[in-house]
């Protein structure tokens, strides 16, 4: 069996390969009818105009003729529909495009016959501006346990420049960083976190991240006692005795910050505002610290305050 279906085999390969010509010719000579897609651009945009809606990235449209001119076409570059914005105004233009722009390369006999998607686009332009607004990080640095971080967090640059359509920029004031969150450290942290776009279209940033830093050292503790009250807000022409008139505090921070903090940059308060005349009255001690300084317990946390 397998010697007849082998004898004569190129013969019989020869045969069928034009068999399969023949057929490609005659069907590729018929007349049909395909959708096909273009690229979409505008060009020419005066320099002082922007876009300012986000207009198709492609024109469908319909095309008509033999199947081998549509075969060329598939595997010719395909070319963009250029519309030319040169003499366009600010506002909106209503533009059709018509079968006649679609950009079938030369030699091609094919028709357009119609404009699927879009029939008509309304290309909206608006004055280019460009301003500084500020940068708002939206980062989180956790310290791991007994370590602090020492001082604000350091960012760069502080301000970059947006440029667009007015109607987009005008009224921004900030740009914000994505969030970032970095746990357990125990160390100078040093990163970089990206710019998110604001709302609007066609906006562009000076630079797309920020690189910022943060100190993190490891934390200490100190104590200082004896430091004296002080009474705000006591109705005028009023003296008051306070029991006791000093507390002890016991503060935490950075150990860089510990070893230069002094007692005299430690402010505790009460506000006597509510006291009245001859009132014994047990008030909360607030406690006034330089940045980067915590505290960790004031003792006693309240005095008692008698208004003569």
């Amino acid at each position: 069996m397998w010697r007849i279906i082998f004898r004569n085999f190129w013969f019989k390969l020869a045969a069928i390969f034009m068999a399969m010509l023949l057929w490609f010719h005659v069907a590729t000579d018929h007349v049909y009818e395909t959708t096909r897609a273009f690229p979409l651009q505008i060009i020419n945009i005066p320099a002082h105009l922007v876009l300012a809606d986000k207009l198709p990235d492609q024109v469908e449209v319909k095309i008509r003729g033999r199947g081998k001119e549509h075969l060329k076409l598939l595997l010719a570059e395909r070319k963009s529909l250029d519309i030319d914005a040169k003499l366009f105004k600010t506002g909106e233009t209503n533009y059709v495009i018509k079968p006649q722009q679609i950009p079938i390369p030369e030699g091609l006999e094919l028709e357009v016959t119609s404009i699927i998607l879009p029939q008509d686009l309304k290309i909206r332009l608006d004055n280019l501006v460009e301003k500084k607004v500020r940068v708002q990080p939206r980062i989180t640095i956790r310290p791991a346990v007994g370590f602090v971080q020492a001082g604000e967090l350091s960012f760069s640059p502080k301000e970059v420049t947006i440029s667009g359509p007015k109607e987009w920029v005008v009224d921004l004031k900030e740009v914000f960083t994505d969030q970032k969150v970095i746990d357990n450290a125990e160390k100078k942290v040093t990163d970089q976190a990206d710019l998110l776009p604001p709302p609007g279209y066609n906006l562009h940033l000076s630079t797309p991240k920020i690189t910022f830093s943060a100190d993190i050292q490891i934390s200490a503790d100190r104590e200082f006692s004896h430091i004296p009250v002080q009474l705000t807000n006591l109705p005028q022409y009023r003296e008051a005795l306070l029991v006791p008139d000093s507390v002890t505090v016991i503060v935490s921070g950075a150990e860089s910050l510990m070893n230069r903090i002094s007692p005299e940059k430690i402010r505790v308060s009460i506000d006597g505002a509510g006291a009245k005349r001859r009132e014994k009255i047990k008030l909360p001690v607030q406690v006034d610290l330089p940045p980067g300084i915590y505290l960790k317990e004031a003792f006693p946390d309240s005095v008692e305050v008698l208004v003569k």
